[in-house]
């Protein structure tokens, strides 16, 4: 009962992570200015999380057989990242259609890309996005 308690908390968890946000500057001398935003997301998943789950959720030999699947992920995603692996790699690649879309002229200042996500125990929202003033 206790271990299944935890890995209700543990799946229900949830929180928001920023990953990286840079900022340029605003022309002002260029026409009026009116905010955009677009933002895009795609699910992510965190296996070396989802292998503690299990470990913590398990007893006995299952439970090290987790505790060591969980270590081999762990040691073969180190190094420098942002965010976890998502199912399609090129969801960001339409954020320059859809600014458009808010854009029609093409012409931005002031732009501010942002990367962050909304974690739920393994699961994730892997969200990018671009605040920016369209220049009219």
């Amino acid at each position: 009962m206790r271990w299944t308690a935890l890995l209700v908390l543990a799946l229900t968890a949830g929180c928001a992570r920023l990953d990286h946000v840079q900022i340029g500057s605003i022309d002002q001398s260029q026409g009026e200015l009116v905010p955009v935003s677009v933002r895009l997301s795609e699910t992510g998943f965190d296996a070396t999380a989802a292998a503690e789950i299990g470990r913590i959720a398990s007893r006995g030999k299952t439970a090290e057989n987790f505790k060591q699947l969980r270590d081999i992920l762990a040691l073969i995603n180190m190094g420098p990242r942002t965010g976890n692996p998502v199912f399609d790699d090129a969801y960001a690649q339409r954020l320059q259609e859809y600014l458009l879309v808010e854009c029609p002229s093409g012409r931005l200042t002031g732009i501010r890309a942002i990367r962050e996500a909304k974690t739920a125990g393994p699961v994730s929202g892997e969200i990018v996005g671009v605040d920016a003033y369209c220049i009219r």
